[in-house]
């Protein structure tokens, strides 16, 4: 349909420039009466060039259509913003460039209109694909070049049916490349090997994190894990066969060859992993299978790969928060500062952010850690590691690091006694900074968690800076998100002054009896698929030790008592950083309430 309109306008762009052409090239005015003769007055450069230019805009315009179809979901660069830019730029710059009457001055400003939104958009997609997507790069053109005269030859080749349905590609990596080609072989002859494909397209294009599917007697549950919430789903993974137990068993074989697992075994657990890729990205995957009464359970976990880094402002936290991290890992500071959050809470982001943010020139900073738990690489960040598998320790090696009188230690998932108690020991002697990370489920529990490792808090108390802890919360969808008029009580009840905020915002509430659709309304939001949410920003809580905190970890330990002396201290609390979100139209009330529950 798009493109049948593109060359239509393209079409009635031709003819209106033909005309004004001819209007161009009429002949001047003379003062004495001269009559025109028989000719063609129309420059038939003008009139090439005219026809070129809007032949390139018409297949540059398809192309765009159909490449942002196909990735536009997984790059974030969808068909309904793009294909309106390529074809309404150009058709408004048509209209500005028929009224010069110079054509050169003209033909400049259409093609600026054509190549300007062109160019902008490959650039910016082939900076979030892989390079073997890429487009119109040195490598794509040669190759395209070499293979242009076999293009219709290799159209007639028959597809092999694990070749048909969606572009998803999948992987083996075990250690030795003739078994992982020999799975693969044997997976594709697989009846089951286009179903998989069609499960695992439709889980990524909802930007799904994991995988569940729950065997059963006779069927086979499918969930979606999307921003931290775990929806029901119903993909379509074979035309004709619904997804049943016989078919599901036939794909769970299919992922554990791949994966180089036993596909007999049914109760025991099974670890394996693969690799994915999909509209222009790649996905290290883990796959975990283990039986239980009515079957058997499957858990595949997505990882993107991407060299894309968040910074903390990027990750949600606000300029003072940032301004107050800055102090407490800064230069010229020791002590201990603590990193918290739930799993899956982004704990390895922000750690990974916070370094960054630290001038790691100017100070030496290790990071003792476990190699089969690996935190990102931090630039200029060095890395001691040891293998918990060949009986190594994280305090068998901090020792030697003291050596080096290291700035400053990190240690991310500190698990052992005798590891805090030398980080203590070596922050204390020599007045260093120490950064660790664990789970709790607040700020003030990172604390008491820290006591639970039996460590006796008249040593810890008084080295102990802060706790920095994060909570993520999903973003409302701004496609199809919902104003609405906050109560002045509900107002009062989140702290929000009166006359601050106008409206709040939720997700789309669904049509009450009789109410009609919107003209043009789509059933379902493009944009979130219809959960009313799509992706996550992260709230932080900075618990700032004082001497009344500190003396209450010795004498009172207790989560009520150090979230109140927390906050008589003037730290600000989840919630409080969490309304700020609200009433900024980031997420919603009931997002929130959803998250502090955890």
């Amino acid at each position: 349909m798009l493109r049948t309109a593109t060359w239509l306008a393209a079409a009635l762009l031709v003819l209106a420039g033909a005309g004004e052409l001819a209007a161009q090239d009429a002949w001047p005015a003379y003062t004495t009466p001269f009559a025109r003769g028989p000719g063609f007055y129309l420059a038939a450069w003008k009139l090439i060039s005219l026809v070129v230019l809007v032949w390139l805009w018409v297949k540059s315009a398809d192309w765009v259509s159909r490449d942002s179809l196909e990735l536009g979901e997984a790059i974030n660069m969808p068909a309904q913003v793009w294909n309106p830019v390529m074809v309404f730029s150009f058709l408004v710059a048509f209209l500005a460039a028929v009224t010069i009457p110079i054509f050169a001055i003209g033909g400049l400003v259409l093609l600026a209109a054509y190549a300007g939104p062109f160019v902008t958009y490959v650039m910016l997609r082939n900076g979030k694909v892989t390079d073997e997507k890429k487009v119109f790069t040195r490598e794509h053109l040669k190759n395209w070049f070499a293979n242009l005269g076999k293009k219709q030859a290799s159209n007639r080749e028959a597809k092999h049916a694990w070749q048909m349905g969606p572009p998803v590609e999948l992987v083996a990596v075990g250690p030795l490349q003739m078994e992982n080609q020999q799975a693969l072989i044997e997976a594709r002859q697989s009846p089951a090997f286009v179903a998989v494909k069609f499960l695992l397209a439709d889980a990524l294009s909802q930007r799904t994190e994991k995988l569940l599917l729950e065997f059963t007697a006779d069927a086979v549950g499918v969930r979606y894990l999307i921003d931290g919430v775990w929806h029901n789903a119903a993909p379509k993974v074979h035309e004709k066969q619904p997804l049943d137990r016989a078919l599901g068993d036939q794909m769970l074989a299919v992922f554990k060859r791949i994966c180089h697992l036993k596909m007999e075994e049914r109760r025991a657990k099974q670890e394996g992993k693969l690799k994915i890729e999909f509209a222009g990205a790649k996905y290290d995957t883990s796959f975990t299978s283990q039986g239980t009464q009515t079957g058997e359970r499957v858990l595949v976990h997505f990882v993107v790969i991407t060299k894309t880094v968040r910074n903390l402002e990027e990750l949600g936290m606000r300029d003072k928060v940032r301004e107050q991290l800055a102090e407490l890992i800064g230069p010229g500071h020791h002590g201990l500062v603590i990193f918290a959050a739930l799993p899956s809470d982004g704990l390895t982001a922000t750690w990974q952010a916070s370094l960054r943010s630290t001038d790691r020139l100017m100070r030496d900073f290790i990071s003792v850690e476990e190699v089969h738990r690996r935190e990102p690489d931090v630039e200029n960040v060095d890395c001691a590691k040891y293998d918990a598998t060949k009986g190594e320790t994280a305090e068998g090696i901090i020792p030697k690091l003291f050596l080096k009188l290291p700035e400053v230690i990190c240690v991310p998932e500190i698990s052992t006694l005798e590891a805090l108690k030398l980080l203590i020991k070596y922050i204390v002697v020599e007045d260093k900074l120490g950064i660790i990370s664990l789970r709790a489920k607040d700020g003030a529990d990172a604390l008491l968690r820290l006591l639970a490792m039996k460590i006796p808090a008249s040593e810890v108390a008084p080295i102990v800076k802060s706790v920095v802890y994060t909570r993520l919360v999903r973003r409302l969808c701004e496609t199809c998100r919902e104003a609405y008029q906050p109560e002045a009580a509900l107002l009062q009840k989140l702290g929000i002054p009166a006359g601050r905020v106008q409206v709040l915002y939720r997700e789309k509430q669904p049509p009450q009896p009789g109410q009609e659709k919107k003209k043009g309304e789509p059933e379902i939001c493009p944009n979130c698929r219809g959960l009313g949410y799509k992706g996550r920003i992260a709230i932080f809580e900075i618990i700032a030790l004082d001497d009344k905190m500190r003396e209450a970890l010795v004498k009172d330990p207790r989560p009520e008592t150090l979230k109140k002396l927390s906050r008589a201290a003037g730290n600000r609390t989840l919630q409080e950083e969490g309304i700020l979100l609200v009433a900024l139209g980031t997420t919603s009330i009931t997002e929130l309430q959803r998250a502090l529950k955890q």
